[in-house]
């Protein structure tokens, strides 16, 4: 008669009772079970004892299971085990039922919070002989209804990717029809042809021709080798441009994009095929699966992403199935109209040029656009560093007005100041009128060099990297997308500081830099930049309001009286501004670079070019044209 022993569940004895003599000294059950669970995960059944079956054929079935997972392999627990005791008199041996869970987690393979799960039994005999517990080993063990042979596939189903989303709210980059055009060599019967159609190809598209022509002849006989993917709607080029080309071939597809591919490109970002490179930093990718590949599509694909479906077929049944979840939405403070007129503004420009508009209150980013004709790549308002010139001036006024100075104090403003053999002396036409003892704020309107020059010994370079860092230089404080403010020495001394103190030396700034500190001054505290929205604003109390409003009666002369007096009337609210000019290169090779910080209502700007006059006749109508055009904008939009 048969009864019932024990009974162990995830490997603890719940209880144990004797029926037979030896059973004190008998090989634990619970030892076999984990050797089997190890097994089981790892496919490798060499450790196993077998009452019938084969190691070998358990592992070849392990083998063929595992194989789609590619590294991922199963966590295996034993669940519950069941040891049943023949009777005193019988001659069966005891035997042991164990349920085993096997968990995969999919996560390792990219679908997010999702684990395949299951459990197998196996069926154990004790063999008083050798002191061990026998398995009947079958290929059921591995997984339910399982032969060991079916064909086994994984495949996923991409998730639609989130949209990028404009400061209203809409979406600036979601799915559109593109066409992907390139050569299918199927239709190609010789290398020569392929070489033929590969230039010919490039030469109408635009692309290097030899490039391409490589790439083709590395693909296989039967590949399709994409050249460009072009928005259907048409572009530089057209399916209707390239469709009658010998071996041409067209895709029809979507992909994540802006309105216009001139549309702020190197801040949005764009989206590619995986490539190894991918692939090796993120196992949860697979070949065919698309990544940003640069800007916010990049930084933030894991958001964007989503997650996606995935089957698991045996044979011909669906053992798992997930559906794809799609990727979050990703907002930002870009206003798409006032993006434009920024970027019109640059692209009319024949040098590198940066603007960079922000609103103080809540430290968007609304416009930055950048124009670089030699390095297009190069998103020059957000991640390159120049000498700041005198816009530079509002970070020394800061330190200076925390050292006991107010904007109406009596400061100097001589011809020429020398600080350790080095002189240093206001720009070729400065006006005599100003020559001499002035008031702080005049110094400023003016731009007078060696005022700020001669507070050397007042101001330390400690002092005027914690005033760069409370304008919201903070450089630990990002903005969504990689991007650099400031570069402010800590350690500048005697002449080398005294030329810092007015932008020049070795201080230098992003324009997304000068354009945080007009933000910072005109809200009255530290304003930290965002191109992408934050879940926490950092802590804006480094800039008193009592400090903003002294640097804005600082400001508040350039237009009318000081460098900006020229400028032509700029309707509506007060403008705050700061014009600044740097000299760059040296001899017969010096330029200048050329600057303006401003402000007027809940709008703060600055413009940045690389060769220009100076900052008040280059880049001040600049300025005037953007607040002009973005006041009616902006003004249009909240109606």
């Amino acid at each position: 008669m048969w009864r019932w022993a024990g009974v162990v569940a995830g490997g603890a004895v719940l209880t144990l009772l004797s029926s037979c003599g030896g059973e004190d000294e008998r090989a634990e059950i619970a030892e076999a079970a984990e050797t089997l669970a190890a097994a089981l995960s790892s496919g490798d059944f060499s450790e196993v004892h077998f009452r019938s079956g084969q190691a070998s054929t358990l592992a070849t079935a392990a083998e063929n299971l595992h194989e789609p997972f590619t590294e991922l392999t199963p966590e295996v627990r034993v669940a519950q085990t069941q040891v049943q005791e023949p009777a005193e008199d019988s001659v069966r041996p005891p035997t042991a039922e164990v349920t085993f869970d096997h968990s995969w987690d999919l996560e390792e393979i990219g679908v997010d919070g999702e684990k395949w799960e299951y459990s197998t039994h196996a069926d154990y005999v004790y063999d008083q002989d050798s002191d061990t517990w026998l398995l009947e080993g079958e290929t059921e063990l591995i997984l339910p209804d399982y032969a060991g042979h079916e064909t086994v596939s994984l495949s996923t189903t991409g998730a639609d990717r989130g949209r990028i989303m404009d400061g209203t709210g809409r979406a600036m980059v979601y799915n559109r029809s593109v066409v992907r055009i390139g050569l299918d060599k199927s239709q190609l019967d010789s290398e020569e042809s392929q070489t033929e159609a590969a230039q010919e190809l490039a030469d109408v598209i635009g692309i290097d021709a030899a490039s391409y022509t490589e790439k083709v002849r590395a693909y296989g006989e039967e590949a399709f080798v994409e050249a460009i993917v072009v928005r259907t709607e048409g572009g530089h080029v057209t399916a209707a441009d390239v469709e009658d080309l010998p071996g041409v071939h067209l895709v029809y597809d979507e992909m994540p994009l802006a309105e216009s591919s001139d549309f702020a490109p190197q801040l949005l970002g764009r989206v590619g095929d995986v490539t190894a490179e991918h692939l090796e930093a993120d196992p949860t990718l697979r070949v065919g699966d698309t990544v940003g590949v640069s800007g916010i599509q990049s930084v933030h694909d894991s958001t964007l992403r989503g997650s996606p479906g995935v089957n698991i077929t045996v044979g011909p049944s669906v053992r798992y199935s997930v559906d794809p979840q799609p990727g979050d939405d990703v907002q930002t403070g870009l206003l798409p109209r006032v993006q434009d007129l920024a970027q019109e503004i640059a692209d009319a420009q024949d040098v590198t040029t940066a603007l960079v508009a922000i609103r103080p209150s809540t430290g968007a980013i609304i416009a930055s656009a950048t124009h670089n004709p030699d390095a297009p790549q190069v998103n020059t308002a957000i991640e390159s560093t120049f000498a700041p010139g005198s816009t530079f001036k509002m970070v020394s006024a800061l330190a200076m007005l925390r050292d006991g100075m107010s904007p109406t104090s009596s400061v100097p403003c001589p011809n020429s100041v020398t600080v350790h053999g080095q002189q240093f002396r206001n720009v070729a036409g400065f006006q005599d009128q100003y020559v001499g003892h002035i008031p702080f704020n005049t110094a400023v309107a003016v731009s007078c060099n060696t005022t700020f020059a001669g507070a050397w010994n007042r101001v330390s370079s400690a002092e005027l990297v914690e005033a760069a860092r409370d304008l919201g230089m903070d450089n630990d404080v990002g903005i969504g997308v990689p991007a650099i403010k400031a570069r402010v020495p800590e350690d500048a001394d005697l002449n080398l500081h005294a030329a810092n103190l007015f932008g020049q030396g070795t201080v230098e700034t992003s324009t997304l830099g000068m354009a945080a500190a007009a933000a910072s001054i005109a809200d009255g505290r530290t304003v930290h930049p965002w191109l992408v929205e934050r879940e926490d604003e950092p802590d804006g109390n480094g800039l008193s309001e009592r400090e903003g409003e002294q640097l804005r009666e600082l400001m508040r002369g350039t237009v009318q009286y000081g460098t900006l007096r020229d400028l032509d009337p700029i309707p509506g609210p007060t403008v705050y501004a700061k014009t600044g000019t740097a000299e760059a290169g040296s001899g017969d090779d010096s330029y200048s670079h050329t600057w303006v910080i401003g402000s007027q209502g809940d709008l703060a700007v600055a413009v940045f070019l690389e060769e220009g006059e100076w900052g008040s006749s280059t880049n001040g109508p600049l300025m005037r044209e953007f607040l002009v055009g973005a006041r009616e904008i902006l003004a249009d939009q909240d109606s």
